[in-house]
């Protein structure tokens, strides 16, 4: 074959190169970034997925405190010439390896953000290997990347429409600090409006990314007609029975843009004050400008009240109010509907649990305390889209026993609890969770991350312990993670 020269923009290069790194000095090519990404607030944001523009296999994800990191591997670009290697490139589209050795060697172009553009696999015999090169390239820096037995080495190229050619004026221009194909980062999350963010560096630290919440409430927000850092007891039909609940508004509440609600569901024999006073997820939505209601269930065979969860503890229309709850507090505060959450202790647990299936339609996630999904009702559980759940049990439970069983507390009315690992298994399955969930942390969470649309499910197991609400300090940062898609 006759080897010709070919032009690549305005520029003629050389039909021929030799490439030959044993002994040769050379430098890196590679980039690396670092940072954390928040919400507007200054809250971290996790599970945001970082990707590069135009490239695939290389990707990041934020941990809980919002950071990141993301790098490709570093490549050795060959400043000069030595013995052993000769690489040709003829017609700019063929090329021939001589080498040393003989063998299998690893052939790709890489461009500057990572992406690898072509790859093959070719066997040295006689020292010559030939492998056909792409046509069609976009204008722009690359590096051949060859792979042998004993390791790599990497040349900068120019390609094109027509073809390859060495280019080590890009060496330079890396050793000298000009910018060449530095990538562009992606930030994607539910929720969030999409970001990116243009590296202008090989290495760079510290990043700072927000992202903004793309579910903020854009219509017009309800006239202000109730007090803020105010309780009030509200009244609304469900089943054509009148129910009650108590709205709190926090005192940093504005009124001017959609704020979460939480909906918090007493235990049974507890009341909607009672479970205000001692729920713990109250003070972290204050500090937040959250807004939080607190249901009132009504009395069953126990003479106390409770919640229908199917099976158990009474016959009341309990899905129809908490809807009812929901879009009362709708009516006269700004919430943001995509960021309504369900939580509960004990039989408001159960409460959580059931809302989690039969209203996943309104309730953004769920994290129910000291219950279980049962053997009476987990048949009807049928979420209407996959839905996240922080689950919190303890082993020490003499209520709601960890490993599950009959109770018979209310006349009647016998139960069966599908027992902590149980339930956590059925609402993976029920999620579409795939894989094994990961080893616990260090707040005893073990979380399946693999599910349908993005969502989690976690079990958070105490030693110990007895019947007790729920961990909201692990608890509310997981809930605010997620919003109705």
């Amino acid at each position: 074959m006759r080897k010709t020269s070919v032009s690549i923009g305005r520029r003629r290069l050389l039909p021929v190169f030799s490439l030959l790194f044993a002994g040769a000095a050379c430098q890196a090519f590679g980039w690396s970034a670092t940072g954390t990404v928040r919400n507007p607030s200054g809250t971290a944001l996790s599970g945001v997925s970082v990707t590069v523009k135009d490239s695939t296999g290389i990707s990041a994800t934020t941990d809980a405190s919002g950071a990141f990191a993301i790098n490709t591997t570093p490549l050795q670009l060959e400043a000069r010439a030595a013995s052993g290697w000769k690489i040709l490139v003829v017609g700019g589209n063929q090329l021939e390896v001589r080498s040393p050795m003989d063998g299998p060697l690893g052939l790709s172009l890489v461009d500057g953000s990572g992406r690898t553009l072509w790859s093959a696999t070719v066997v040295a015999t006689n020292g010559v290997a030939r492998a056909d090169l792409p046509s069609g390239l976009r204008h722009g820096a690359a590096y051949l990347r060859v792979r042998h037995s004993q390791g790599e080495f990497a040349q900068a190229v120019t390609t094109g429409a027509e073809g390859v050619e060495v280019a080590p004026h890009l060496v330079a221009a890396r050793s000298e600090g000009i910018p060449s194909n530095y990538p562009v980062l992606l930030f994607h999350k539910t929720g969030s409006h999409d970001t990116s963010f243009q590296m202008t560096a090989a290495s760079q630290s510290g990043i700072a990314v927000t992202m903004s919440d793309s579910t903020a409430v854009t219509s017009t927000c309800p006239a202000n007609t109730l007090a803020n850092g105010k309780d009030y007891t509200r009244s609304v039909t469900a089943g054509g029975v009148s129910r009650s609940y108590i709205l709190h508004i926090p005192s940093s509440y504005k009124g001017t843009e959609g704020v979460p609600l939480v909906v918090d569901f007493h235990p049974i024999g507890g009341s909607a004050s009672g479970e205000e006073g001692s729920s713990p997820y109250k003070s972290y939505a204050d500090q937040e400008g959250a807004v939080t209601a607190y249901p009132d269930g009504l009395k069953g065979p126990s003479g106390m009240q409770a919640w229908n969860v199917q099976g158990c503890c009474t016959t009341a229309d309990d899905t129809s109010f908490a809807r009812a709850v929901v879009a009362d507090v709708e009516k006269v505060l700004c919430i943001n509907k995509k960021r309504v959450y369900a939580v509960g202790f004990s039989m408001g647990g159960g409460m959580t649990h059931y809302s989690a299936c039969h209203l996943a339609d309104i309730f953004a996630a769920a994290a129910p305390a000291a219950f279980d999904l049962l053997e009476q009702n987990v048949a009807a559980c049928k979420p209407s889209r996959p839905i996240s759940l922080m689950i919190f049990r303890s082993t020490g439970d003499g209520t709601v026993p960890y490993a599950g069983g009959h109770s018979a507390f209310v006349p009647g009315m016998a139960i069966d609890f599908l027992g902590a690992k149980g339930t956590f298994t059925k609402w993976a399955e029920l999620n579409q969770c795939t894989g094994s969930p990961s080893a616990e942390d260090a707040n005893g969470c073990a979380t399946y991350s693999t599910c349908k649309d993005g969502v989690q499910v976690t079990l958070c197991t105490k030693q110990g312990g007895s019947h007790e609400y729920g961990n909201a300090t692990v608890g509310w940062p997981f809930l605010k993670k997620y919003t109705l898609p």
